[in-house]
């Protein structure tokens, strides 16, 4: 049981990297206060918590259920994390076509804190894959899932306090390095998101 916690430790914090989503979360947050910002470290957490979660007690039966398989799961949300990491990559151009359209052609923005900040970035497709198989039905029983559970909360809080200093970060980097920053990991995810999707399709075709 101990060698599973710490396992499954090690691999919540690979998969969610506290650390790497922090320029992340600055692109997201770019236009935000500290408070706000506070505010939607908050709620990315918690809805990546819930989220994560009900993968833990529900994901492998839905899984089943519809005959999804967790290679398909991988290439989808691979699309999903290239289609974020080219708006990542694009979004100067696409803010400049908005700006010469004028404000009647803007739609109001999504909240951060959702997307894409608990999805894909924290609760994405490598880490819902994480928790699953961690969580294995045919493997684990009810009471080892719930510690396993309490271990992915612990690998959130952990992120939750690096995000709350992550405003340090947005004062020493300025306006010019966040957009340095959000170009080279727009490439990054771009690269794990065509990764993931490689990883899915080998894992498919047992190559």
């Amino acid at each position: 049981m101990l060698q599973h916690i710490l396992e499954a430790a090690v691999v919540f914090f690979v998969v969610i990297d506290p650390i790497g989503t922090v320029p992340l979360f600055l692109t997201a947050t770019a236009d935000k206060t500290r408070v706000e910002q506070r505010r939607i470290a908050v709620k990315a957490i918690i809805v990546s918590a819930l989220i994560l979660v009900f993968f833990i007690s529900l994901g492998q039966i839905l899984f089943d259920h519809l005959g999804i398989g967790l290679h398909a799961f991988r290439i989808a949300g691979g699309l999903v994390l290239l289609l974020v990491s080219l708006r990542m990559i694009l979004e100067a151009e696409v803010e400049g076509v908005h700006a010469e359209d004028g404000d009647q052609s803007r739609q109001p923005a999504p909240d951060p804190a959702v997307f894409p900040i608990a999805m894909p970035y924290i609760a994405g497709p490598g880490t819902i894959v994480a928790v699953v198989r961690q969580t294995d039905n045919d493997l684990y029983g009810p009471a080892e899932q719930g510690v396993i559970a309490l271990v992915l909360l612990g690998v959130l809080a952990f992120t939750w306090l690096v995000l709350l200093g992550a405003s340090h970060f947005q004062r020493l980097l300025g306006k010019t390095g966040i957009d340095v920053v959000t170009r080279i990991m727009g490439m990054i995810l771009a690269a794990l998101a065509v990764q993931t999707m490689l990883m899915g399709i080998s894992g498919y075709f047992r190559l």
